[in-house]
This record gives C-alpha cells, sequence and structure tokens, in this order.
C-alpha cells in the first residue's frame, strides 16, 4: 500500500510489494517539512506540505494516488472501554453511546471510530467485549485533508500512529499469550520524533496504551543552538555526533556541553515515560515490562540506547522496520537508506497495512 507519513523533521513516503515471503520495498521518498509546518502532529501549513509531497511523489516515481496516512498528537483519543457482546454492526452505535465519557469535543464535530479487541466472559456469565475507541476533531484531519487534495492524492484510510508502529515492528513482537508470576507481559515501543515523543504499550501485537508526549529532538536541537549560539542545523549535526558520557559526571563530560545538553533533555523525556509505565501499573492487572524498541530519528543519538535502558530498567534494542523487507540492491542505494531507516517505522507500519 501507499503510504504517508508527515513528520516534524521530514515527510516521508513508501510503497511495499505483498510477496510470498512477506513484503518487499516497491517505492520511497524523504524530504524535509517545511519549516514549522508541522508541530505535535497538526499541519498549521498545508499548502507549503503539499508542495513538499508533491515534489517527494514527483522524484520518486510513485504512481498511486491512494494513500493511507497516520496522524497523532494530544487531541488524538484512544481508549480501551469495555461493552456488552454485540454485532459488528452495531459496534458503532454502541461506542457512540459511550463515548460522551471519554471525548471532550463535541461529537458532531469528531470523528470517531471503534474496534473490537477481544471478547470475554464476567465471573457472572455476561459476555463482553473490550473495544479500542479512537476520536479526533475535524478540525485535526481537515489540514491533512487539504494538503492531500492540492497534492492531487486520494486518502484511503486514516490510521493512528501508534498502529503503524506496532505494524512496523511486529517481527519483535508476539501475538501468543504471554503470562509470568508477575501478570501480561507488555512490549513498549518508543518513537522520539522532532517534535513529540509517542508511547506505545503493547500485548499480544494489541494496543494497550499510548501517550504523545510533547517533547523531541527539536527541543535538544534548539538548546544547543541557543546555548552554543550556532545555527539550528549546525546543533542538528552536533546533536548526531556527540557521544554522551554515561553514569556519574565525568571531568571530560563537563567540558562536553553538547552532551550535558542532550542528557538534561533525555532525563526529562524518561522522567514522563517513568510517570506513564507507573501509572499504567496502576490502572491494569499486574504488567511486566518485557523490551523497549526504540524508533525515530533520534534513535541515531549516539548511546541514546544505553542511557535510556539504564534509566528506565527494561532491555532496549534499536528497532530495525526494514529488517524483513526485501529490498532489491539494483534499484536501491542501501547505504541512503540506512541513513533514514530509523525514521521509516511508521510510513513501514502503514505501508504493511493490507487493507
Amino acid at each position: 500500500m501507499f503510504a504517508i507519513d508527515f513528520g516534524a523533521r521530514s515527510i516521508k513516503v513508501a510503497k511495499l510489494r505483498k510477496t510470498s515471503e512477506g513484503y518487499e520495498l516497491d517505492n520511497y521518498g524523504v524530504k524535509l517539512s517545511p519549516p514549522d509546518s508541522i508541530i505535535n502532529g497538526e499541519i498549521l501549513n498545508p499548502i507549503a506540505v503539499a508542495e513538499v509531497l508533491t515534489e517527494i511523489v514527483r522524484d520518486s516515481g510513485l504512481r498511486d494516488n491512494r494513500a493511507i496516512i497516520a496522524i497523532t498528537g494530544q487531541k488524538v483519543i484512544i481508549r480501551e472501554i469495555v461493552l456488552p457482546l454485540m454485532e459488528d454492526k452495531e459496534l458503532l452505535a454502541g461506542v457512540m453511546w459511550e463515548a460522551p465519557k471519554y471525548v471532550p469535543y463535541d461529537l458532531d464535530e469528531s470523528i470517531i471510530d471503534a474496534a473490537k479487541v477481544e471478547e470475554f466472559e464476567e465471573k457472572e456469565g455476561n459476555k463482553m467485549m473490550r473495544v479500542l475507541l479512537v476520536a479526533t476533531p475535524k478540525n485535526v484531519i481537515d489540514p491533512y485533508m487539504e494538503a492531500l487534495k492540492k497534492s492531487r492524492i486520494i486518502p484511503k484510510i486514516v490510521e493512528e500512529i501508534s498502529f503503524a508502529n506496532i505494524r512496523a515492528f511486529d517481527h519483535y513482537l508476539s501475538d501468543k499469550e504471554e503470562k509470568d508470576e508477575e501478570g501480561s507481559i507488555i512490549n513498549i515501543i518508543l518513537s522520539i520524533g522532532a517534535s513529540s515523543t509517542i508511547l506505545t504499550l503493547v500485548e499480544k501485537k494489541n494496543l494497550k496504551f499510548t501517550r504523545n508526549i510533547l517533547m523531541g529532538g527539536n527541543d535538544i536541537t534548539k538548546a544547543m543552538a541557543k546555548s552554543l549560539n550556532i545555527t539550528f542545523e549546525e546543533a542538528e549535526k552536533l546533536k548526531r555526533d556527540t557521544e554522551m558520557a554515561l553514569g556519574p559526571e565525568t571531568e571530560e563530560e563537563k567540558k562536553n556541553e553538547s552532551g550535558k545538553i542532550i542528557l538534561k533533555i533525555l532525563n526529562q523525556m524518561a522522567k514522563e515515560v517513568r510517570k506513564s509505565l507507573s501509572y499504567y501499573k496502576t490502572q491494569s492487572q499486574k504488567v511486566k515490562y518485557n523490551k523497549l524498541i526504540l524508533s525515530g530519528g533520534c534513535a541515531k543519538i549516539k548511546n541514546i540506547d544505553k542511557f535510556l535502558s539504564e534509566q528506565l530498567e527494561i532491555p532496549l534494542i534499536i528497532g530495525d522496520p526494514l529488517e524483513e523487507i526485501k529490498i532489491d540492491e539494483r534499484v536501491f542505494d542501501l547505504e541512503k537508506i540506512k541513513i533514514f531507516k530509523e525514521s521509516l517505522a511508521t510510513v513501514i507500519g502503514l505501508a504493511k497495512r493490507e487493507r
């Protein structure tokens, strides 16, 4: 499927082809987003975004005009709710009846969808089901639609970004029932983007919890640019080249001003992640956090995996969304793709959706 990821730092497109062995990359493209045009999942300048998107599609040679896109942001509500078991055709009506409890917007000015997660039976014998409710105001979606229309692209599916990230890393996840003495096994996907960080908790490849943390790579870059009196782009390069010292502060680290800035902001980010993980544990039955899959552009920062693993006390891997995607090296520059791979998770996850 042809997919588009509208990121604050860059806009990515990709198309995968389903084969008997899995997926093969059909085409992809990446370009920097227009400055300040996409922030925290909201498109603020759809005309500028459409111009860049048109360039990517033209330059990459993509011919498809029907695309799946992802949305995110603090205005996107995702809640797992429990309802009496009902037929699929009755599901949305049942959800709309319950929606006012969870959606803090005018329902007439919102887009609401739902999907059944699982059926279960209460001790009293009542047949129930767990349902994921997704809602967002129409004014969040409208700029996406405007950008697509100006690019002559028809929106086929609009999906919340956490679902795409789960699909991107399904080769690291298990769909089997996993439990131990401490409770359900939960895997974590942490996508650190330019303007925000998306925390996704997954059980058996099912979304259990997600949070959008308004902190990302641009916060590090801006702080470095201001402190060191350099340009944003100079700070962006320095951020990726800086080796972070771990553990107690050393004399060498004291001299490394850029490393101190990175550590300060990543400490704040880790604190927010810990708060969310603690909150989920208090709201749910016993859980055990199994592993953390790190993605997003900031996954390229040197030693970030060691730092976050130590801070969160959870085993961590840097996710590779292309690990099981066949790529024809006669067509694509593999070294170039490797440069972008940490940032391609969402667009690859979208493109893996089959309908």
